[in-house]
C-alpha cells in the first residue's frame, strides 16, 4: 500500500522503505514476509551496512496526512483527527499542513516514537486570541492565548507565522477633580459678603486596549479592540491625575501597564523541546515565547 503523503514529506519523516516498480522508486507503507505459509506485517526492516545493522523502515506507525483549509477561532486537535480516522493507538507518523488561519493547534501527546511534520503555508498562520483590556479604575489586562501545543515529537516547516496572542492593556486609574466656587450673600444691610465652597467631581481613567490575535482582544472603556497584528490603543483620561488606559500588546507581546498591570503575551509554542528538527523554511516567523 502506498504512503498517504508525498515523497518530499516521506524523506523528511524518514524510515520508509522504497521499492523499484515500473522503473520508478516508490515508498511503501507496509512490508510483509511469508512465515509458515502466512503473510505477516513486519514491524521493522534493517539492513547491514559497513558491518552495522541500520534501521530503514518503521512498520508499526499509523500513517496519516491532514491539511487544514478552513479558518477557525477554535482549537484544531490532532488527537481528534486521528481518532476520526479510526486509530486508537499512540504511535503515529504523518503530516499536518496548515493552509488557513487558526486560533490554536494541538499536536497532542503521542508516544516518543511518533513523528509529525508540521508545515505552515506562506501567508497562513496560527495565532492565539488576544487578551482583553482592563476596565478603567486600574483593572488588570488579560493575558494572550498560546498558539501551538505539543507533547508529540515534530518537525517544523514554518513559511507563515506562529504567534501567541498579545496581552491586554491595563485600565487607567480614576481620580477626583477638586475645585472651589465663590458665592455671595447678604451680610449687612445693603451689603454683600463672599464665601468659598469646595466641590468635587469624578475624572475617569481610560480602559485598556485589546491585545493582537485571532481574534483580537476587546478594548474596554474607550480602549480599541486588538487587530490581527497589532494591539489596540488605550482609552483617554479625564484629567485631574487620572490615567489613560494601556496599549494592547502586539502578537506575543505584553500589553502596557497603566493604573493596573497589563496582560502578558501568549506563548507561541508550548512544547519547544519536542521540535526535534526543521524542514523547508525551518522555524520561520515565531512571535512570542517558547516553553517546555
Amino acid at each position: 500500500m502506498a504512503i498517504p503523503y508525498s515523497q518530499t514529506y516521506a524523506d523528511a519523516l524518514d524510515k520508509h522503505l522504497r521499492i523499484k516498480k515500473d522503473n520508478e522508486w516508490k515508498y511503501v507503507e507496509d512490508v510483509q514476509v511469508k512465515h509458515s505459509g502466512s503473510w505477516r506485517d513486519v514491524k521493522e526492516v534493517h539492513i547491514k551496512q559497513g558491518g552495522t545493522w541500520r534501521l530503514i523502515h518503521e512498520g508499526e506507525h499509523f500513517l496519516f496526512s491532514a491539511e487544514i483549509t478552513s479558518d477557525g477561532t477554535s482549537e484544531w486537535s490532532l488527537a481528534s483527527h486521528i481518532s476520526g480516522l479510526g486509530y486508537g493507538g499512540s504511535l503515529i507518523k504523518g503530516v499536518v499542513v496548515v493552509n488557513a488561519v487558526r486560533q490554536q493547534l494541538n499536536l497532542g501527546n503521542f508516544s516518543s516514537g511518533s513523528k509529525v511534520l508540521l508545515r505552515i503555508v506562506g501567508n497562513k498562520r496560527i495565532t492565539g486570541k488576544g487578551g482583553n483590556g482592563g476596565n478603567r479604575g486600574g483593572q488588570n489586562g488579560a493575558g494572550g492565548q498560546r498558539a501551538l501545543y505539543s507533547r508529540t515529537p515534530f518537525i517544523l516547516d514554518n513559511s507563515g507565522v506562529i504567534g501567541g496572542g498579545g496581552g491586554g492593556g491595563a485600565g487607567g486609574n480614576n481620580a477626583q477633580c477638586t475645585y472651589q466656587n465663590t458665592y455671595y450673600y447678604g451680610c449687612m444691610k445693603g451689603s454683600q459678603c463672599s464665601g468659598t465652597a469646595q466641590n468635587f467631581s469624578n475624572a475617569n481613567g481610560g480602559g485598556g486596549g485589546g491585545g493582537a490575535g485571532y481574534p483580537g482582544g476587546q478594548g474596554k472603556d474607550g480602549g480599541q479592540n486588538g487587530q490581527q497584528w497589532g494591539g489596540g490603543g488605550g482609552g483617554g483620561n479625564g484629567g485631574c491625575g487620572s490615567n489613560s488606559g494601556g496599549q494592547g500588546g502586539n502578537l506575543g507581546q505584553s500589553g502596557q501597564n497603566a493604573g493596573g498591570t497589563a496582560g502578558g503575551g501568549g506563548t507561541a509554542i508550548d512544547g519547544w523541546s519536542y521540535r526535534y528538527s526543521q524542514n523547508g523554511a525551518g522555524d520561520g516567523d515565531i512571535r512570542g515565547g517558547t516553553s517546555n
